[in-house]
């Protein structure tokens, strides 16, 4: 297992028409390996710009990313992504998805079959490897997009508000598959989220993130990412001790929201 480390990453955005956005400023932080660390801020804060730094997908304009000491200058499989909308191939089968990285491995076909069999049953899909991918729900898409990534075995897994687009009860239930996965594999994980619960329920790590340029503003260590392993959802964010670290959370970022508005009321 490998940690990642953030040096002083930067990222300035040029616009075409002149002028620049800075998107993040001097960002730094160790993820030990195995934690799970959600990112939470107002929108502008730059958490999506970081997870795609953090994937390779973009470059920062300055400081660096490392993985186990090597550093990232591009996508790699040992970082696996799981964005909002699952990415599917719409045209492949359950099984053909989840089956698509090991492919691309040249692994043998049948340690791929047994290993997207297992992966399904991980995720609560046994018996739907032969689905068309628009015959499943939301949820059940997301849960293939979980598969597929860990077809690949990643280090770390990047998630990009992949429970965003979810109902109320089908998102309460991807969050406890979110920590059966995280429990079961030992794998780190990075989810960016714009909810508060979520990121207080899922995160035994938090960044709140600050806007103008992005920067992270608080960091938290939780229990609840552990403690919800073993307890009912509803009484653990029913708990005083969630609640209290809620509206902690929503008035920090109520605070920077004012701020923001502010800010544009006076530039208008």
């Amino acid at each position: 297992m490998k940690d990642l480390s953030v040096d002083k990453v930067g990222m300035i955005y040029e616009l075409p028409k002149g002028g620049s956005v800075h998107a993040l400023h001097d960002v730094s932080f160790d993820l030990e390996a195995g934690r799970l660390l959600t990112l939470l801020g107002p929108s502008g804060c730059g958490k999506t710009t970081l997870l795609n730094i953090l994937a390779g997908f973009l470059a920062p304009t300055s400081g660096s990313v490392t993985l186990g000491g090597d550093q990232i200058d591009g996508p790699g499989q040992e970082r696996g992504m799981v964005f909002q909308q699952g990415a599917l191939f719409e045209w492949q089968s359950v099984a053909q998805n989840v089956a698509f990285g090991p492919r691309m491995n040249r692994k043998k076909k049948s340690e791929t079959k047994v290993l997207v069999e297992e992966l399904l049953n991980t995720v609560g899909l046994q018996g739907f490897g032969d689905k068309a991918i628009y015959e499943l729900s939301g949820g059940m898409q997301q849960r293939v997009a979980l598969a597929r990534c860990l077809a690949n075995d990643p280090e770390v897994m990047l998630m990009d508000e992949p429970l965003g687009a979810l109902d109320a009860l089908t998102r309460e239930k991807m969050q406890g598959l979110v920590l059966k996965l995280w429990q079961e594999t030992g794998k780190s994980i990075v989810l960016v989220t714009h909810s508060v619960e979520e990121a207080l329920y899922l995160g035994d790590k938090l960044f709140v993130m600050a806007p103008r340029p992005g920067r992270i503003e608080r960091i938290y260590e939780l229990p609840f990412a552990e403690v919800g392993l073993h307890v009912d959802p509803r009484e653990l964010k029913a708990s005083p001790e969630f609640i209290e670290k809620r509206e902690e959370l929503l008035s920090l970022i109520w605070e920077m929201e004012e701020q923001i508005m502010g800010h544009e009321g006076a530039m208008s």
